[in-house]
């Protein structure tokens, strides 16, 4: 944990702290892989009904998880696309990427960041959440901003496509940091992040500006007809 997030926990702020402990062992083994009373003694907290009391289930658990980091973390990307836009560059791919998932890629740096990382990329693999989705519904102008100048962006491929290739971003991005903490140190190895990061981005702007081949697009044309027969 930070030196932030140490102090917190002996501070004896029972929300606060159980929040850490649930997405350090969520990160680890799994939304369902965890107890409540699993989280409540990680907490130090002797009352059973602790996590109950504040958050009620383990979805509004994972929500306050959300919450508790994205503000920051939305905070710097907002920051860095109205920078863009003074700049009058937010029509080009590759930075408006680098603007909006760069404070994400961030969190490599701090061993509390991979932490989020991988309680992400548990939410993100668990059958009861729809990540995507939860980040759409969540708010927070950055990700509304930076969702909507993506499929800008993408304006030459047909809106059904821009909108699927925009929830690979998403899957994509956060299986890939999350995959290369397990491999790495990823505090430490600063060089080795900062190219892993590099390449992801160019990977991504590379896939999301893909051709759409004649299959895809065939696809495309059935997947509207069914629509139309309901």
């Amino acid at each position: 944990m930070t030196s932030k997030d140490t102090a917190t926990m002996k501070r004896g702020d029972t929300r606060t702290r159980l929040i850490l402990a649930a997405e350090k062992l969520f990160g680890e083994r799994g939304i369902h892989g965890v107890t409540l009373k699993e989280i409540n003694i990680a907490a130090g907290q002797r009352n059973e009904s602790a996590l109950h009391y504040h958050f009620g289930s383990k979805p509004a658990l994972v929500d306050a998880i959300m919450q508790y980091r994205v503000k920051a973390i939305d905070a710097r990307r907002m920051e860095a696309l109205d920078a863009l836009q003074g700049e009058g560059r937010e029509g080009e791919l590759r930075p408006l990427l680098f603007a909006s998932f760069m404070p994400m890629a961030e969190l490599l740096g701090s061993e509390d960041g991979v932490r989020f990382i991988r309680f992400l990329a548990q939410v993100l693999n668990d059958p009861d959440f729809d990540l995507p989705s939860i980040a759409l519904r969540s708010g927070f102008d950055g990700i509304r901003k930076s969702t909507a100048l993506i499929i800008a962006a993408l304006g030459d491929l047909p809106p059904e496509i821009a909108i699927q290739r925009q929830r690979f971003l998403v899957e994509m991005a956060v299986s890939s940091l999350a995959i290369w903490t397990r491999h790495h140190d990823a505090v430490a190895e600063v060089a080795a992040r900062q190219l892993f990061i590099a390449n992801l981005f160019d990977s991504i702007a590379g896939f999301l500006t893909a051709p759409v081949s004649p299959e895809t697009l065939e696809s495309l044309k059935q997947v509207a007809k069914k629509k139309e027969k309901k």
